[in-house]
């Protein structure tokens, strides 16, 4: 990518608000609430602080090797080889993960909007969107993200207040009533589906002080896990726990349980654009990061050739590692959380560790 293709704070903060939203604010408050009953919404604020505790390691982490991204620093403080090998792990879980989320794309249409149409169709056309967004460069998508994120605010807020009057705040009680033990678990199974370290890729674009980046990376976290925690309160209140944790998308089955009088009801419509918006970035942002380590492990100058292909392939992993639902929850309740807190924590624990013992640190040109 460009050196010269930098962003502004306040849109990186808008990126990292889509990016916490993403998958979560739809699939998230029935894993919060099978693991916490009627405490998700603590698990959900317990989860959002340590994300937030996260992300303060990762900006120190970035303001220590200002004009690198998360490849260059394992390359740097680990050496070209070790660097390597664990950079390319990290490329490999950002694939994964860009594949996972292309599947519950695919699985989200055509179980809910579009049954008859094949999913693979739905797939194709969501990686065309995404292939067009990554080829026109960061600062492109960016700037569409300004405009995705007043409509998202936007439709979030036209979900939840006709909401409202349909809460039934006893749905909350008894507080604690399997104790606390719950409540954490909830927390660590829904901290581990942010993956926050896939932003420490673009972290070097963004065209501010060490403050400044660090301000508004934890700013977005705060407003995307706001949203998320309102969502999984609303889901509670209107649902309540039981109904929510058997729905594989709660917070599509809110939007359909909102009517007012004669004229507004059915607005499923809106939950669905607004997750399709925040899942797009993310996808996105997951499949540009993953291009664009390939580019740096390799001393790859333009990465753009390398697009297509990888696009190709990760409509095919996504088919590979999403063939139904059964298995995809199983996964994220089983074998996800220890798999990606290696990324989220062990890995960003590692360079910093190193990087601390051996007095590296790279000067800033900005």
């Amino acid at each position: 990518m460009d050196s010269k293709e930098t962003i502004k704070a306040r849109s990186f903060m808008n990126l990292v608000i889509m990016f916490a939203v993403g998958t979560s604010i739809l699939i998230a408050p029935s894993g919060l609430v099978t693991d916490a009953k009627q405490d998700a919404w603590m698990a959900s604020i317990l989860g959002i602080f340590i994300n937030i505790l996260l992300v303060l390691l990762y900006t120190t982490l970035g303001n220590r090797y200002p004009n690198k991204t998360f490849v260059e620093y394992c390359i740097i403080s680990l050496g070209p080889w070790i660097g390597k090998i664990i950079s390319l792990l990290f490329v490999g879980f950002c694939y994964i993960l860009a594949s996972l989320m292309l599947g519950d794309v695919g699985m989200f249409l055509t179980s809910q909007i579009m049954p008859d149409t094949p999913m693979e169709i739905l797939k194709i056309i969501f990686t065309f969107v995404i292939i067009m967004a990554v080829r026109a460069g960061l600062k492109v998508y960016t700037h569409a993200v300004e405009i995705f994120i007043i409509w998202m605010l936007g439709l979030f807020i036209l979900l939840i207040l006709p909401s409202i009057p349909k809460f039934h705040f006893d749905q909350l009680y008894p507080l604690l009533e399997f104790g606390i033990k719950p409540v954490f678990k909830g927390a660590y199974n829904f901290l581990v589906l942010q993956e926050m370290f896939v932003l420490l890729m673009f972290y070097p674009y963004v065209s501010a002080g060490a403050k400044e980046r660090k301000n508004s990376f934890i700013k977005g976290m705060g407003i995307g896990g706001s949203l998320i925690i309102i969502m999984t309160l609303s889901s509670i209140l209107v649902l309540g726990p039981a109904l929510t944790a058997n729905q594989l998308f709660p917070a599509y089955a809110l939007a359909k349980h909102i009517n007012i009088g004669e004229f507004l009801e059915r607005i499923e419509s809106l939950m669905m654009f607004l997750w399709i918006l925040s899942i797009f970035v993310k996808i996105t942002l997951t499949f540009h990061a993953t291009v664009l380590g390939i580019a740096q492990i390799f001393k790859i100058k333009d990465e753009k050739p390398f697009i297509w292909p990888l696009a190709i392939g990760m409509i095919v992993l996504s088919s590979m590692c999403y063939p139904n639902t059964i298995f995809v929850i199983h996964l994220l309740s089983h074998s996800w959380a220890a798999f990606s807190l290696t990324f989220m924590l062990v890995l960003p624990l590692l360079v910093f560790s190193v990087s601390l013992i051996r007095g590296q640190r790279v000067n800033s040109d900005k």
